[in-house]
């Protein structure tokens, strides 16, 4: 019978991820929450701003909508998935892939008085300087 063995994830990269989410995410106006994640679900770190929301399942579903988002994207033919963005009536959610020694998600929580090219920007920033 086989075991599920919980993933451990490295300390140095939990602390870089927490370093990354404050210098460059906790500054943005309108972000309550700021969470990464392992492409297949799994919570890294979050910075919470304005939010106590559990991010578990958060973690859990932003790993299943890259995975969606990448499939539409080869369908249509296009390489991979950068970023999944939607809209609702109380703000924005960002999810942006992660790329370097340690894959991850980044997703992104703003209200609707958030600057979205500014929260864009911050998402970039953190999936280009998350870790080399």
């Amino acid at each position: 019978m086989k075991t599920h063995t919980p993933l451990v994830i490295p300390a140095d990269v939990v602390q870089a991820g927490q370093s990354i989410l404050q210098r460059i995410v906790a500054p943005v106006d309108g972000v309550h929450i700021a969470l990464l994640c392992t492409p297949d679900g799994f919570e890294i770190t979050a910075l919470r701003i304005r939010s106590e929301l559990p991010t578990e399942r958060l973690s859990a579903m932003a790993g299943s909508l890259m995975a969606m988002a990448k499939a539409v994207a080869n369908e249509i033919g296009h390489k991979d998935c950068k970023r999944l963005t939607f809209e609702t009536e109380s703000g924005t959610v960002v999810f942006q892939a992660v790329g370097g020694s340690f894959p991850a998600v980044l997703c992104l929580v703003v209200d609707q008085n958030a600057l979205l090219g500014r929260a864009l920007w911050a998402a970039g920033e953190v999936a280009t300087g998350f870790l080399p």
